[in-house]
């Protein structure tokens, strides 16, 4: 009787102790650096994730929004628009959004979740990919260049250079650029990347890049919103362009992407914002970094007849063409 009474009481405090952690519906504030395709998928992810682990939108979680529509001046006014509001957790969408919460939002109680942030070790965000720090912890979207290259091959054959565009004051920007340099390097290619930091010069500079066999377009928190003047750009020197995004290439923008899943960066940014709501501190947990079986390719159909070229044979099972 008595060990009955026991496990009956320990049924109850488990029960209570479960119940307990949802009683109190969670805030979660979003800041986003703008609206667009992958970064919605990223916060459609991150959503998903919270859900599967019973944070259901409306009931034991609500969200607070906003964005600055890729307007770096906007960015105070979003997140301390954004902590006037007391969440009990914000996520920073992009690597400029996360880096000027450091400073702006000055609530320490206040854990971030950053996504995606391409290496937010070489950011300062965490003190390495193990770790979070005290207050940021999150999900990479770091692409693996050397999977783009043998992507490239397949698609267009031999290559012998191809380059970029990247802003040189972000840190998600410089890192894609010195990742590609490497690859390059290591490949034996000639790889040659323009600096640009203004919506205005995109195309100026998108034709200093003629020449290589293809254009690399990065993540990049300038240049993606600017992937219709890259490709235009490319279109009239008749140069391919693969993007780190698969809108481009859903879109029929540019000719292909390869790139990680957007929303896997952020169901795995939104797994660890439900550890730290369940009580975990972001320094007990790791930082997601995407491995190489995390990338997928897109191909435009529409484009790849544009060139007057089937699909190779390497890429006849690939089961990426999108029309």
């Amino acid at each position: 009787m008595r060990m009955t009474l026991k496990i009956a009481a320990l049924v109850g405090v488990t029960i209570l102790a479960t119940t307990s952690a949802f009683a109190q519906t969670k805030k979660v504030a979003i800041a986003n650096f703008g609206p667009h395709g992958s970064l919605e998928q990223v916060i459609a992810g991150f959503k998903q994730a919270l859900a599967d682990k019973g944070y259901v939108d409306g009931k034991t979680v609500t969200y607070d929004y906003s964005h600055c529509n890729f307007d770096p001046s906007l960015v105070p006014q979003v997140l301390s628009k954004l902590e006037a509001g007391k969440p009990d957790l914000m996520v920073t969408i992009t690597t400029p959004m996360t880096q000027a919460a450091v400073k702006i939002v000055r609530d320490q109680s206040i854990p971030i979740v950053f996504a995606p942030v391409t290496d937010p070790v070489a950011a300062g965000l965490v003190p390495d990919w193990q770790h979070g720090s005290a207050r940021f912890v999150g999900a990479s979207n770091m692409q693996s260049v050397e999977a783009v290259l043998d992507f490239a091959r397949k698609l267009l054959g031999k290559v012998k250079s191809f380059g970029m565009l990247y802003n040189p004051g972000d840190a998600n920007d410089v890192a894609n650029k010195n990742l590609a340099e490497s690859a390059a390097k290591a490949a034996g290619i000639e790889f040659k990347a323009i600096a640009v930091d203004a919506v205005g010069d995109i195309g100026q500079r998108a034709a200093a890049l003629n020449g290589v066999d293809f254009i690399y377009a990065i993540p990049s928190s300038l240049l993606m919103p600017a992937l219709p003047a890259i490709a235009s750009t490319a279109d009239r020197m008749n140069i391919p362009v693969i993007s780190s995004s698969p809108q481009g290439a859903q879109d029929h923008v540019v000719l292909a992407a390869m790139s990680v899943s957007w929303s896997k960066v952020g169901y795995q940014a939104g797994l660890r914002a439900a550890d730290i709501l369940g009580g975990k501190k972001p320094s007990e947990l790791t930082n997601y970094k995407p491995a190489a079986e995390d990338h997928t390719a897109v191909i435009s159909g529409r484009r790849l007849k544009q060139t007057g070229k089937p699909l190779p044979a390497a890429l006849a099972d690939c089961k990426c063409v999108v029309e």
